[in-house]
């Protein structure tokens, strides 16, 4: 049973992702009204740490690093952080050495690390 719920919900993310993948890389959220707005900076005319991802995403897909980083830094620079924590949680049991890389990254010195990160993240964006 539980083999087959992995299987449906294998067979319903991948799908989605690679459709997802194909809007954002061919649409371009700042020129096309179909991305939803942010709406922390609709109220307070301030960014998130969030703001500029869907425009990020497009320009990563678009190889266009340098525009991504402007968009939103955050997003760009954490994606190694996150394939490393997903690396982490899928070998752990198969590596001693994911196993304590697993133990770090989800430590809670590090879980405080990462809200210091987006917290500064988000102050230093709205600095003018």
């Amino acid at each position: 049973m539980v083999r087959t719920k992995k299987i449906v919900i294998f067979c319903l993310v991948i799908p989605l992702f690679v459709f997802l993948i194909i809007i954002y890389g061919n649409l371009d959220p700042e020129n096309i009204g179909l991305f939803p707005r942010c709406p922390f900076k609709v109220l307070t005319n301030y960014e998130c740490p969030g703001c500029g991802s869907q425009r990020a995403i497009h320009h990563l897909l678009n190889l266009n690093i340098g525009s991504a980083i402007k968009a939103n830094a955050l997003l760009v620079f954490s994606i190694p952080y996150v394939l490393l924590l997903i690396s982490a949680e899928f070998f752990k049991s198969k590596s001693r050495f994911f196993n304590r890389l697993y133990k770090i990254l989800f430590s809670t010195g590090a879980i405080w690390g990462v809200l210091l990160v987006i917290v500064f993240w988000w102050f230093a964006r709205n600095v003018d």
